[in-house]
């Protein structure tokens, strides 16, 4: 029985994930972990080296967490499956879908030569299906699908399409090579209805080489930034039109902004549908596709939670972070309790396990 589902999770990749599964062809250029004098980091072409000391400091006392950190030190539940069971178990958690922990994979998303790019995508998501493989019934890994062409994309979801462990797939920039949607993505979405799956989009779709978090910004604030648009492109290009079974789940966006949007989409398609533009018809206002078609998962948003009606419970998925800076591992429920103290018990456990379960499948 499930109570509790994290709906984003993340790994700490091991530093040998690419440089034991590549093509040896490859070995000078892919990913991995040096130790430097602050600690040890990503090393990756064309890009500073990259820390992961605040995606790996859950449970840590406030003065021991920092961007620095020694592989060694952090839990192994980031890279090993047994002992992330164990991590779930301590925070009573009873299944996880599980995201990149960023740096890395988006080297590889980001890597523009075809071949180089599908090896990279291809290696870390063999690495997801065995860490999944272990406990499928609790761990759902999140499939990269690569972006240096369409064909490659359907393929990797025809690859992957029965692997144990795997319930989504995850869009880090669309399929033919840009974040722009375009009509010769349609056959990776025509794939991925027929998969059963949802994809989805953590945080934003992006093109870049991975970069170091802007001192300038406060991390976490905006990570709703690239989703109302990103829905809108889906809903204006005809894509939930074209494929009413696709879902699309929006990881670490937050809810509290979505009644809001949902409002001012409807307020404003409706004074432009009455003007001379042609090309804002749609078949239902703005607000029932983002209803219909759009999942979006919070770590701590109370706002949303106080708001849920506006919202709608069945679309509202929990999540923990773990093992991110922003996570309460291992004392979820006690946030939990003090979120959903005057939520009524049908919508608490939808919001907090029944929504991932019948998204992601957990169970069946």
């Amino acid at each position: 029985m499930y109570r509790l589902i994290s709906a984003d999770g993340h790994f700490n990749e091991p530093g040998d994930l690419w440089t034991t599964r590549v093509p040896s062809k490859y070995a000078e250029h892919v990913p991995r972990i040096e130790r430097l004098a602050e600690g040890d980091a990503w090393i990756m072409e064309g890009a500073e080296p990259r820390p992961f000391g605040w995606g790996a400091c859950a449970g840590k006392a406030p003065t021991e967490m920092w961007e620095w950190a020694r592989f060694e030190d952090i839990n192994p539940g980031s890279y090993d499956p047994k002992a992330r069971v164990a991590e779930m178990d301590a925070d009573r958690v009873d299944a996880e879908v599980l995201y990149p922990s960023g740096g890395p994979v988006q080297f590889a998303t980001g890597t523009k030569d075809p071949d180089f790019h599908l090896a990279l995508v291809q290696a870390y998501n063999d690495f997801v299906c065995e860490f999944c493989s272990y406990a499928p019934e609790r761990l759902g890994g999140t499939a990269v699908l690569p972006n240096r062409g369409v064909d490659q994309a359907v393929a990797e979801v025809a690859r992957l399409a029965d692997a144990p462990g795997i319930v989504a797939w995850l869009l880090r920039c669309y399929p033919h090579g840009n974040t722009q949607i375009a009509d010769e993505d349609d056959a990776l979405w025509a794939a991925i209805v027929e998969s059963g799956k949802p994809v989805t989009i953590h945080v934003a779709l992006s093109e870049a080489l991975p970069g170091r978090i802007a001192a300038r910004r406060l991390p976490g604030t905006v990570h709703f930034y690239d989703a109302p648009g990103r829905m809108l492109e889906f809903i204006f290009s005809g894509v939930l039109d074209r494929f009413p079974g696709l879902r699309i789940s929006l990881a670490e966006v937050d809810c509290g902004w979505v009644p809001y949007f949902a409002e001012q989409a409807d307020d404003n398609y409706l004074r432009h549908a009455r003007s001379s533009l042609k090309d804002v018809r749609l078949s239902r206002l703005p607000s029932e596709y983002i209803h219909d078609f759009f999942w979006m998962s919070f770590i701590t948003d109370t706002y949303a939670v106080a708001n849920r009606e506006r919202l709608g419970v069945d679309r509202m998925l929990w999540s923990n972070d773990y093992p991110h800076i922003t996570s309460d591992w291992p004392h979820s429920w006690k946030t939990i309790k003090a979120t959903f103290a005057n939520v009524p018990a049908a919508e608490r456990d939808a919001i907090l396990c029944g929504n991932a379960q019948s998204l992601y499948g957990f169970g069946r």
